[in-house]
């Protein structure tokens, strides 16, 4: 089915919560990973396979820790953004380039990588601008062997080097506003240490003090505050796109800001020089685990999708998941939608607070929330026959029939069939259509013998079948 413009095969169920609308989709494990939308499928096979290999051991991780406290609440097993995996239902698979994915994706089988007896937490990023990180040194904690910082050359992604200015008095607000600051700023230091070492740190030397923040922590900060205050100004234009900026301000943990000076000329004056703070940086994403691009790049290389997952997971190779994966798994497509639309592709079945409003519907309906109740909109013609109304033929101004239209009374799948004569010259493929008018353009040349059109309806509730014959002009 098509839910708000993106196609799910599972079972979706609809609820509210307080003013929002959730969303959540029951579907079997392949197809979740059918949905992984994380890099261009048009990438070198083996890259996609190690996607396919980590997109599922972070699955199973996520399944083996147990649901959030959000999938609590709202009763899924994972997000669909980019606080889990980006998940968005079959487009990518069925769109150009969807086969290599699927077949990345069934090449790999039900293989992940374990930590000991337990799924790995599989994390990836887009890009390490060189060389990733360690878990510890981006989100603190313990080491994990198999999450240490590795070399990840030749990565082609435009987001692997990127810097930008910032004046100081920009900094200052910014640093304000996101509660860094103790007083008057007057410098701010980057502490980088080397790896395994701790987070890199930066200080906001204040008037009254100084305030120490990891970069990762501060990353979060400071797009936060450059979205409030300066939304004009960051993030910066891509030298490589200048009509495009890049996804952020801060792209990873893996930055330093540094004091700088410009030279500027003064109109009738002497030139000066002006103080400003040069943010230089590596990477998009947390850095931690797989370099999507450093995967493309080793792919590239010829290097095998076990290889590139063993180069980034300390040494791991694939395994089959046996009960770690359940058959299915919920995904939680939306928790604060104000309205949602499902087009149903066939006939579907509807339960409303475990009654069933109808065993197998054609049409679309439409869910909204009003003061915390939710409003359904069924199909037109719910629980109707598809019977045809004031079906008629059109006629060009030659006297040849162009169009034929009708009004259907309640969804259904539609088809035409166009006779001449008595040779069938056209029958459309069975559609489903909305109850409401249904047209269809015939496309016919010179014709010296009667066009014949059926409309032919068909749905769970009945059907019908409608003739009309046109006489062409023997003038």
């Amino acid at each position: 089915m098509v839910v708000d413009g993106r196609v799910y095969a599972g079972e979706v169920s609809i609820s509210i919560s307080g003013d929002r609308i959730v969303v959540v989709e029951e579907t079997t494990v392949d197809r979740y990973l059918y949905g992984i939308a994380e890099v261009p499928f048009s990438w070198p096979i083996e890259a996609l396979r190690a996607q396919a290999i980590a997109a599922r051991t972070y699955l199973a991780w996520t399944l083996d820790r147990g649901r959030s406290s959000n999938g609590r609440r709202y009763g899924y097993d994972i997000c669909a953004t980019d606080q889990c995996q980006v998940y968005r239902g079959l487009d990518g698979v069925v769109g150009e380039d969807g086969a290599r994915w699927r077949q990345a994706v069934e090449s790999t089988g039900s293989q992940i990588l374990f930590d000991g007896a337990s799924p790995l937490q599989a994390l990836y990023s887009s890009t390490s601008g060189g060389r990733t990180r360690s878990v510890e040194d981006v989100f603190g904690g313990r080491p994990n062997p198999f999450l240490t910082a590795v070399a990840s050359p030749n990565e082609s992604s435009p987001f692997a080097v990127w810097r930008f200015g910032v004046e100081f008095d920009q900094m200052e607000l910014l640093a304000r506003e996101a509660g860094l600051l103790e007083g008057e700023l007057l410098s701010v230091r980057t502490q980088v240490a080397k790896d395994g070492a701790g987070p890199w740190t930066v200080d906001f030397v204040g008037t009254e003090g100084t305030v120490s923040v990891p970069t990762w922590e501060l990353r979060t900060d400071l797009n936060r505050a450059a979205r409030a205050l300066f939304p004009e100004v960051f993030p910066v234009a891509r030298p490589d796109r200048p009509d495009r900026r890049y996804p952020q301000t801060i792209m990873s943990p893996s930055f330093t800001i540094t004091e700088a000076v410009r030279y500027e000329s003064v109109p009738d004056g002497p030139p000066r020089f002006v103080s400003f703070f040069e943010v230089r940086g590596n990477g998009w994403g947390h850095l931690v685990g797989m370099s999507q691009y450093g995967a493309e790049a080793m792919a590239r290389s010829g290097v095998p999708a076990e290889d590139i997952v063993a180069h980034y997971y300390g040494g791991l190779r694939p395994a089959p998941a046996g009960d770690a994966l359940p058959e299915t798994v919920r995904v939680g497509l939306t928790t604060s939608a104000e309205s949602v639309s499902v087009e149903p592709k066939g006939a579907v079945r509807v339960v409303l607070d475990g009654a069933e409003v109808t065993s197998a519907s054609l049409g679309s309906w439409a869910f909204e929330v009003d003061d915390g109740v939710m409003i359904i909109t069924p199909p037109e013609g719910l629980g109707l026959a598809p019977e045809i109304e004031d079906a008629r033929v059109f006629e060009r101004g030659d006297g040849v029939p162009e169009l034929v239209a009708a009004r259907l009374v309640a969804a259904a799948e539609v088809r035409f069939i166009v006779s001449i004569g008595v040779r069938t010259v056209e029958t459309t493929p069975w559609t489903i259509r909305e109850a409401g008018r249904v047209a269809h353009s015939l496309g016919l040349g010179p014709v010296d013998r009667p066009v014949r059109i059926e409309i032919q309806t068909r749905s769970p509730d009945g059907s019908d079948t409608v003739v009309r014959v046109a006489i062409p002009d023997a003038g």
